[in-house]
């Protein structure tokens, strides 16, 4: 579990906020070309996000979107202009923000519209108070590229070729009910602001995203109030388009060149 980071730059300081059950370990490799491109940069960590599934089980989106307020204020003591950069969960709170604080860019990378899935969807608001966990890898495919680089990241010694490997994670990765209906709350919330948003911001998606709808990308784009919205799809990538992907370093240097502008 990588911790939060901050890396001392120049006067324009980035934030960067990570996706739902991830941690700033998602966000470190961009922090680290953002730094070496001269910015002050944070990396935060959403509340209740610490690896252990029992500590999202209390946690409200108010939480999650109160942290990355909090991290953006202390931003601004110690430089002249904030930018946002957001991945999947992170990127909708990164929208809300945009609606509560001067934020200088905001970039939106594999933001959900809404909340996928089937019909158990629609039911979270109930489902919460009769079951509490919700087991993610139940149905993983553990031959995707993108699946064995994410678990890798966290338990790099691990087998996934083992079926006794497999079984073990389909059993043990969970998440709460409870916070899953929290995430498609933000997601919501973020949806009615987005006309709202009127910093210049660039929304990115991986054409092969099997998390995050890639139409997600073009909704958002369409709904921002913002006059100047750039969209770019990325082909041969999925969801974690930071970790994973033939276009990753470009993914990083559009970011940069984005903010600077």
């Amino acid at each position: 579990m990588v911790e939060p980071f901050l890396f001392q730059g120049g006067d324009h300081a980035c934030l960067l906020v990570h996706g739902f059950v991830g941690d700033p370990g998602e966000m470190r490799d961009l922090g680290e070309y953002l730094a070496g491109a001269g910015y002050t940069v944070f990396g935060i960590r959403l509340p209740g996000h610490t690896g252990r599934p029992e500590d999202l089980m209390d946690v409200r989106w108010t939480d999650w979107l109160a942290a990355v307020r909090l991290a953006f204020d202390a931003l601004t003591r110690c430089a002249a202009t904030v930018s946002v950069v957001g991945f999947s969960l992170g990127g909708a709170l990164s929208a809300l923000l945009a609606t509560q604080r001067p934020v200088q860019r905001l970039v939106m990378l594999a933001t959900p519209y809404r909340l996928g899935g089937d019909w158990r969807v629609d039911l979270l608001s109930i489902a919460r108070y009769v079951t509490p966990w919700f087991y993610l890898l139940e149905r993983a495919d553990f031959s995707s590229d993108e699946l064995r680089a994410s678990i890798w990241r966290r338990q790099p010694n691990l087998d996934l070729d083992d079926p006794a490997v497999q079984q073990m994670l389909r059993r043990s990765v969970k998440v709460s009910v409870a916070a899953a209906d929290e995430l498609r709350l933000a997601l919501a919330a973020a949806r009615r602001a987005l006309p709202q948003v009127r910093v210049p911001t660039l929304v990115m998606h991986g054409r092969d995203d099997n998390t995050a709808d890639p139409e997600s990308a073009a909704a958002i784009a369409s709904r921002l109030g913002s006059s100047r919205c750039e969209l770019r799809y990325w082909p041969a990538t999925g969801h974690q388009l930071l970790l994973t992907g033939p276009y990753r370093t470009a993914i990083f240097r559009r970011i940069e060149r984005f903010l600077r502008r």
